[in-house]
């Protein structure tokens, strides 16, 4: 399967996680306009922090989102919760060679959530099922995930998911980043 040509949609107890679409922008925006959510967002060599104020700025990252799955650089999902069908942020896997000292493709990961969300059971049940397709689906040997210290919850999933401390692992000048392996 290439996720590029045919996007996998993922469900989860809880969650349907698909392919992000240019009409999700308006509901995203509260996401991406948070400020305590945007604390946790990944923008390293990204030049965004993907905080935004103005809506129509936002558009324009979802279409360069968009873009960027059209030339297979990487994957955005968009993120329901069931009982709402409320889009709660959006995962990001982009298969890269950039990162690896061993020569093998790895994930970089990305989870944006509304603040509200930023918990751990919300984040154990997404990160479930990443790691059961994600090394398949984008034939990678690694996902490499930016946690930052002051990301409470997020720290919790090293240790439950075994993810190790990348700059020893990898070619990663980044502080806070951390890998797991297949």
């Amino acid at each position: 399967m290439n996720p590029f040509l045919d996007c996998p949609v993922y469900e989860t107890e809880h969650f349907i996680i698909r392919k992000l679409k240019r009409e999700d922008a308006e509901a995203l925006f509260s996401c991406y306009s948070d400020p305590d959510a945007a604390r946790f967002f990944n923008g390293d060599c990204c030049e965004d922090d993907f905080y935004y104020t103005d809506l129509e700025k936002f558009k324009e990252c979802v279409e360069f989102w968009l873009e960027r799955y059209e030339v297979q650089d990487f994957v955005r999902w968009s993120i329901f919760e069931k009982a709402t069908d409320y889009l709660i942020g959006t995962i990001e896997i982009c298969p890269s060679l950039k990162y690896a000292a061993d020569g093998k493709r790895m994930g970089i990961l990305r989870i944006d959530l509304k603040s509200e969300y930023e918990r751990q059971e919300v984040l154990n049940e997404l990160m479930s099922v990443l790691i059961e397709y994600a090394y398949d689906v984008f034939q990678v040997s690694s996902l490499l995930m930016k946690i930052q210290k002051d990301a409470v919850e997020r720290q919790k999933l090293i240790k439950r998911y075994q993810f190790v401390t990348a700059k020893d692992e990898c070619n990663i000048s980044f502080e806070d980043y951390y890998i797991r392996y297949k």
